[in-house]
């Protein structure tokens, strides 16, 4: 049977499954896998527990979690749940709304919640929110262990979660150039391979360049960006799109590869260089240039987002992929050494 998780990988469905968990507190098939989690995040044994509701998007809190227990004292659980997207700034502004509540509750916990990797910057922004009761950050590698055990559990649903929990961990340790690209798993891996296997082999051009990688938005890809270094502004950049690097066919090691010279919201002061150097892509003949000026009546009109691309490339197999980027930033920079 395939897995639901597969398919609903939006953080609503997994804001839906935490809190379905968490209500079901008493109930035979979930009580251990709910008793994990709120002794993990807030110290208390479901048998100590009367009650427990819980609201989405209370003051836009994905889940808030009330408490009674036995004693009838009442704790509130506060969860920001993530899937691959970042925290935006937005814990100072909840944690103002969480004070609302700290004369009905005696204990008030706060998670961030992160089936994916939360990286330093992430990591730092949380850490410096303004309330001294700070977020706790739950990354997959802290959710892994509270899910990996019921794998093989009776129910359903909780199974499968624990199936794709294990199965996103393993994609973010991936160091392998993923074969498909299409599904939250597959994005994953990219995201990771580019990470752990392709950034670090560009080490000659670690002081000459800023890379990044994410998935692109609504987008069905994940993108590696190129930059150089040296700039306080938007400058024109390379991009690896994991859509355009997928084997040629299943029998073969080939790869596709395109790699694009973009130049996305440019300030206006850098449109003249900007025209240069588009005509030195077109004497430098590495990139194709094709569609990259339009005529519309009678007059040229720039379309400054993509300047330049390989065409109809493609490679034998991995390394030979690498050293095609390679090779393209090193025409890049070779391009940009006049950019001011």
């Amino acid at each position: 049977m395939k897995n639901i998780f597969d398919y609903a990988t939006r953080e609503l469905s997994q804001d839906a499954f935490l809190r379905w968990l968490l209500e079901n507190y008493d109930d035979p098939e979930l009580k251990d896998a709910a008793d994990d989690l709120l002794q993990e995040f807030c110290g208390i044994n479901v048998k100590d527990i009367k009650s427990i509701n819980s609201t989405a998007q209370w003051c836009n809190i994905d889940i808030s979690v009330w408490i009674t227990l036995k004693d009838d004292s009442k704790a509130a659980l506060f969860i920001e749940d993530k899937t691959y997207s970042e925290e935006h700034n937005q814990l100072d502004n909840y944690d103002n709304h969480i004070k609302w509540c700290q004369n009905e509750y005696d204990h008030i916990y706060k998670i961030f919640y992160k089936t994916d990797i939360v990286r330093d910057e992430e990591k730092t922004r949380i850490d410096h929110t303004k309330d001294a009761n700070k977020w706790r950050v739950y990354s997959i590698k802290e959710i892994r262990p509270l899910f990996e055990k019921y794998i093989s559990a009776g129910n359903l649903i909780l199974r499968q979660y624990a199936e794709h929990v294990v199965n996103v961990y393993h994609a973010t340790e991936n160091t392998q150039i993923p074969e498909k690209d299409g599904t939250h798993i597959d994005y994953l891996k990219w995201i990771s391979y580019f990470e752990k296997t392709v950034i670090p082999q560009l080490s000659e051009y670690q002081d000459k360049c800023k890379f990044f990688v994410t998935k692109a938005g609504q987008y069905p890809y994940v993108y590696m960006s190129i930059e150089k270094s040296g700039y306080d502004k938007i400058v024109p950049k390379l991009e690896i799109r994991s859509r355009d690097c997928l084997p040629v066919n299943k029998q073969h090691l080939q790869r596709n590869i395109n790699i694009r010279f973009l130049c996305y919201g440019m300030p206006e002061e850098d449109i003249t260089q900007q025209k240069e150097l588009m005509e030195k892509i077109k004497q430098n003949g590495h990139f194709a240039t094709k569609g990259m000026v339009q005529n519309r009546n009678g007059k040229d009109k720039y379309y400054p987002k993509q300047i330049g691309y390989l065409d109809n490339i493609t490679v034998k197999d991995e390394y030979a992929f690498i050293q095609k980027i390679k090779e393209y930033i090193g025409y890049y920079l070779n391009l940009m050494q006049d950019w001011k």
